[in-house]
């Protein structure tokens, strides 16, 4: 009998596949190698020959909003992910993976996403949410992919998009702390999204305030007589750096 991945985790890679297209699909997977069919997994075929388990690769693809979106449906039994793991029957609360052995997969390359076999030929779409965007919600949506695109290419700035020239030190910065929030209880989490929300509002900000800067230093530099009023003024905004940018103003 040929084997198949169950319906309704067909539907889960075909519409991560639709949000993230330019995913990486080296630890993708789906029936088990013969490390696997030496063991009771579910990437062996069941009685009916489909497969009720997915392997996805967790480069260039938004990994907590897949969790979000897995633990929200019906056909979602388990997942694995860095070593930990979370079960519906225990409320998706994650917990260690250890259990399985010191010659376990850690899954840190990839998630495990498990399907129940009760629910293994669900229709339902996945991603629900999005279709309920509010044009905020949209916007967030198109910054959140640039600053992906930045950090799979290792840019210092983002390329492209409503933050374009962000500066991706903060970025990676703002996502270590989101990745966190992902491996901690709820409460703690919800601290923290507290935390990411002031750090945008302080970027925000000083976003205003450097622009709000810049204009009042040109326009001073017009009113001022002498090219030694504009140096003195210049040296002021520019403190250590004045040397070094008079320097290549010498040069032409």
């Amino acid at each position: 009998m040929a084997w198949f991945l169950n319906p309704a985790l067909t539907r889960f890679r075909n519409e991560v596949d639709s949000r993230w297209p330019r995913r990486d699909r080296t630890s993708d997977g789906t029936i088990g190698d013969e490390a696997h069919q030496a063991s009771n997994s579910d990437h062996n075929p069941d009685g009916d020959g489909s497969v009720d388990a997915w392997d996805m690769d967790v480069d260039r693809v938004d990994v907590a909003a897949c969790k979000r979106a897995f633990q929200a449906h019906e056909a979602a039994g388990y997942w694995i992910h860095n070593d930990r793991i979370a079960f519906r029957d225990e409320g998706w609360r994650p917990r260690s993976y250890a259990y399985a052995g010191p010659n376990r997969n850690r899954h840190d390359k990839h998630v495990h996403w498990n399907s129940r076999q009760s629910h293994e030929r669900s229709t339902k779409p996945w991603f629900v949410e999005e279709d309920e965007m509010t044009p905020a919600q949209a916007k967030q949506l198109e910054v959140d992919a640039w600053r992906l695109d930045a950090l799979t290419v290792g840019a210092d700035s983002v390329r492209g998009g409503p933050s374009r020239n962000e500066a991706m030190w903060m970025v990676r910065t703002v996502k270590a702390i989101a990745n966190a929030v992902s491996q901690v209880d709820e409460n703690v989490a919800a601290q923290l999204k507290k935390d990411l929300a002031a750090i945008d509002a302080a970027v925000a900000a000083s976003r205003a305030e450097t622009s709000q800067v810049d204009e009042q230093v040109v326009e001073r530099l017009g009113a001022v007589a002498t090219p030694q009023e504009q140096a003195a003024l210049l040296r002021a905004v520019l403190g250590q750096r004045s040397k070094e940018v008079g320097l290549l103003l010498a040069q032409g």
